[in-house]
């Protein structure tokens, strides 16, 4: 049988067997014929080393920044197999493809008017990237910080194709200009990061993904009554799913002050919670449940080529293993929704964000300002948003046994810098949604 992943490949341990080695060797995949009333023959019911590594590929898929750092149990060597050839024959190419033994960073498209939705959200006219999250990992595997880029935000866009560059655009226009592999352009053009990564999901991913976890728990702090994306929630804590999810995620008239700022954190607020429940222990103890996850994530979220490969999902698994919840920051590129000249729309706050990139491309941790968990949110957990990733010399970071070592640069050795006018939280804080007036 062809191995869709390529020939294996020699690690840095100069051919020394590593854990995953079962995952990634294509004599380990079964030739099967699947589907009701048919027995997957040779796949490995067991719990054994292979199917470790099962379970690192099945923490690598979906929306990337939240159930990439999922902590879970094994299934066999053809689940790998099975999932990592349906990311494969969906992958789009965007060029690239970097090693993950140092810091390394995925951007996450959230597709709206995707063309296969038909026209049961509306009707834009075009494909928008209406979220937009940059995933980044530190070079040590001890942090990770992920970047939301509001979508009205107005940025220069270089050429994509036969599409001419332009300024002053809404950052959400990027993907009907190329796809992609125009936002991943656009991204790395306002980020001057090199992202080699990519994954996209559209709203009826978002809603198979959410049933696919069992739900995720989200906070208002009042009752919400949306008519324009059919919300409504009382006030308290809530576990959401399907086309209440969605409608979590896309309402901004019901929370904060509106605007797509307040709707950023209600989708920070979301993946902290998602990624709380997965790697929460026994969430997903079940191989089956496990298994379900990963192909509805197959049918249902894009992927670049170089991400689809199993050995890299592992590999990136692999790195977020280890990383606690409170060294996982979620934060909002710096914007002002008052420049007259773009009504309406946000207008990057430049010294503010050349100061976020810049730590966040040297792997420098930061601390946010207390109680800054932006416009639409309100720490739940009594702590602040600046108790997190940003301090690398808090512990609760697990295993550093796979991590490469940390030099006198890195981000385990540096004081936090002081981060403010940015906002956000950790994955460990919880926060909730602050209900419109």
């Amino acid at each position: 049988m062809t191995d869709p992943d390529g020939p294996y490949r020699d690690r840095a341990t100069s051919g020394a067997r590593t854990r995953f080695d079962d995952v990634l060797d294509a004599r380990r995949r079964p030739a099967v014929v699947s589907g009701p009333g048919f027995r997957v023959s040779g796949a490995r019911h067991g719990r054994g080393r292979g199917e470790f590594g099962v379970r690192r590929l099945a923490t690598g898929i979906g929306l990337v920044a939240a159930v990439a750092v999922a902590s879970a149990t094994s299934l066999s060597a053809y689940a790998a197999y099975d999932v990592g050839h349906g990311f494969q024959q969906r992958a789009v190419d965007i060029g690239g493809g970097a090693s993950t033994d140092g810091a390394f960073n995925v951007l996450a498209i959230g597709a709206d008017n995707d063309p296969a939705q038909g026209q049961a959200y509306g009707d834009r006219g075009a494909t928008l990237n209406d979220s937009n999250v940059l995933l980044h990992v530190s070079a040590d595997h001890t942090q990770a910080v992920a970047v939301s880029f509001p979508r009205d935000l107005i940025v220069d866009q270089p050429a994509c194709g036969k599409e001419s560059s332009v300024t002053d655009t809404p950052l959400n226009q990027a993907y009907g200009r190329g796809g992609m592999d125009c936002v991943v352009k656009t991204i790395e053009h306002v980020t001057g990061m090199d992202v080699p990564y990519a994954a996209q999901v559209s709203f009826a991913g978002v809603i198979r993904m959410s049933d696919a976890v069992g739900g995720v728990p989200v906070c208002v702090t009042d009752a919400v009554d949306d008519p324009f994306t059919g919300l409504k929630l009382s006030a308290g804590e809530h576990t959401v799913s399907g086309a209440t999810a969605l409608a979590f995620l896309r309402d901004r008239h019901g929370v904060g002050d509106g605007s797509d700022l307040s709707r950023i954190s209600s989708l920070q607020q979301f993946l902290s919670s998602l990624l709380r429940k997965v790697k929460s222990e026994g969430t997903l103890s079940d191989p089956g449940k496990l298994y379900g996850l990963a192909k509805s994530a197959s049918k249902n979220i894009t992927l670049s080529t170089s991400l689809a490969k199993p050995s890299t999902m592992v590999d990136m698994a692999g790195a977020f293993d280890g990383i606690g919840l409170d060294h996982i920051t979620f934060v909002q590129y710096p914007g002002s929704v008052t420049d007259p000249a773009f009504p309406g729309k946000v207008v990057p706050d430049r010294a503010t964000a050349d100061k976020l990139m810049d730590a966040v491309r040297g792997d420098r941790p930061f601390r946010l300002d207390a109680g800054a968990t932006g416009r639409g949110a309100t720490d739940a957990t009594g702590g602040t948003a600046g108790d997190g990733t940003s301090d690398a010399s808090r512990a609760d970071r697990g295993s550093s046994a796979s991590r490469p070592a940390a030099d006198a640069g890195s981000s385990a050795s540096s004081a936090p810098q002081e981060m403010s006018g940015v906002t956000g939280q950790t994955a460990k804080q919880k926060t909730c949604a602050v209900a419109a007036r």
